[in-house]
């Protein structure tokens, strides 16, 4: 059993394996339906509504690390659905990535993607908004602040983290529904690696904090063993 005490630094098979870009889009199509079975992109798409109001349209809005481009679909759905106009653009380190979310995505969503490491992302035009999910467990403990500080840099709305909690619970979760829901084997697995490397809410205020980002501007909300960590800036 993983102590869930601290983060493991146990890597995902993604993370390590050299995938065929079919072997690739099997993985990510499975990840992307297991998410939304799990109402993942909700508190994503809650947020936003608080984040448009009272702002300039159209908004612009990165979704970093958008693997199958899954929740930026689902922003353009929630989006046109209240008639806001909205830029999207997605950003993912991996090309096969982003040309399995490319050939996922319709073209009458008009979604942008870029192959680009975040860290090196200097966007040409104003981002509004900065979206992330089921990415900053990746991180180690120094690209974590640092990739706070960028969004903090970049947004000029807002950003918001949307990622697992560390919790027994929901790594034992993932592996029962996984199983019957007959999810790809490899994402069952990844996703229990996921939780054990995965932040408790008390375990980002200091990275909050570490990123030179005033604690108290940040909200951190729990929904359904998943942790969204959020600023919304005047």
């Amino acid at each position: 059993m993983p102590d869930f005490r601290r983060r493991s630094r146990a890597l995902e098979w993604l993370d390590t394996a050299s995938p065929t870009r079919e072997e690739r889009a099997a993985y990510l199509e499975s990840l992307a339906w297991f998410n939304g079975v799990m109402l993942g992109h909700r508190p994503v798409l809650t947020w936003l509504a608080k984040a448009r109001r009272g702002g300039r349209e159209p908004l612009t809005l990165i979704d970093v690390g958008c693997g199958y481009g899954d929740l930026l679909r689902a922003i353009r759905r929630w989006a046109n659905r209240r008639g806001i106009a909205m830029r999207l653009i997605g950003v993912d380190i991996e090309r096969d990535t982003v040309a399995i979310a490319r050939d996922a995505t319709p073209a009458s969503d008009d979604i942008e993607y870029l192959v680009a490491d975040v860290f090196n992302l200097k966007p040409a035009v104003r981002i509004d908004l900065i979206v992330s999910s089921l990415v900053a467990h990746h991180l180690d403990g120094e690209h974590m602040p640092a990739f706070l500080r960028w969004m903090e840099k970049t947004a000029q709305r807002g950003w918001m983290i949307a990622d697992l909690e560390r919790h027994p619970f929901s790594y034992h979760a993932i592996g029962l529904v996984g199983r019957l829901l007959r999810i790809h084997p490899l994402v069952v697995k990844d996703g229990q690696i996921s939780v054990t490397r995965a932040l408790s809410a008390q375990d980002w205020r200091p990275v909050i904090a570490a990123a030179g980002i005033d604690p108290q501007a940040v909200q951190i909300k729990w929904f359904l063993y998943r942790l969204a960590v959020s600023r919304l800036k005047d």
